[in-house]
């Protein structure tokens, strides 16, 4: 099953210390706003997406992400409404992961895809990884670590080579690499920071560009012979008593 030309994996993202980032190619400064409480152990970060397809307004994506420790749960909203010439697609996604020592561990999706439903749920215990997709299992070829998603990379070590990673549209475990671009200049608030940016294959290729904190920015494909972007706009930061 190809993957659903209005989804991906959304995520994606920019440090959380400044007020704003661009791209060096032009794009927009998202903003960020900062909240102080007495409980650091917690941190939630909120941010806010524009989707485009073929370089105009499609829709938004939402990531809220809770971190402590090594562990961090995202939860996505998405939702997506492209006119055609005869009919206007709606794609509404939502969703879990969580994450441990830079590793996949969990996952719960829900979307409507044009007016279809389907689900896809991963859970891990040990060494042991089971998958299911609407409602039914799917045998895991070798434990995962990522899923298509792209919220955020894999831990360090586990970049060199290909690994595992789960295909949200179907469930199924394929092979994938990510192929080093190169650094990218962003400016942010007056000075300079760098990007890093990949090229992904397997399931869902697409180029993708990730901050410091290893957490997406940017995310360009093309499904279907439509252009997709993921595009940054406001990044909301705190910590919160649990």
């Amino acid at each position: 099953m190809r993957k659903s030309f209005f989804y991906w994996s959304f995520v994606i993202c920019s440090a959380a210390w400044f007020s704003g980032i661009q791209v060096t190619q032009g794009e927009d400064r998202p903003k960020l706003r900062v909240t102080n409480a007495a409980n650091k152990s917690e941190s939630v970060e909120v941010r806010d997406f524009e989707v485009r397809v073929d370089n105009k307004p499609a829709g938004t994506h939402r990531l809220t992400i809770k971190s402590e420790g090594d562990t961090h749960e995202v939860a996505f909203q998405t939702d997506v409404k492209f006119d055609f010439i005869v009919y206007a697609y709606v794609f509404k996604f939502r969703g879990k992961e969580v994450w441990r020592d830079g590793i996949l561990e969990q996952c719960d999706i829900r979307c409507e895809d044009g007016g279809k439903k389907r689900s896809m749920e991963l859970k891990t215990d040990g060494t042991i990884q089971q998958i299911s997709f609407n409602g039914k299992s799917v045998p895991a070829k070798s434990q995962c670590v990522m899923s298509t998603a792209y919220w955020r990379l894999p831990a360090e070590q586990l970049r060199a080579k290909p690994f595992s990673i789960v295909d949200v549209d179907s469930g199924v475990t394929r092979s994938a690499s990510l192929n080093v671009v190169g650094p990218t200049t962003i400016t942010t608030s007056g000075r300079s920071l760098t990007c890093h940016h990949f090229k992904i294959d397997g399931p869902s290729p697409a180029e993708l560009w990730f901050d410091d904190r290893d957490r997406l920015v940017r995310q360009k494909s093309v499904e279907q012979g439509h252009h997709m972007e993921l595009r940054l706009k406001d990044i909301r930061v705190s910590n919160e008593d649990k």
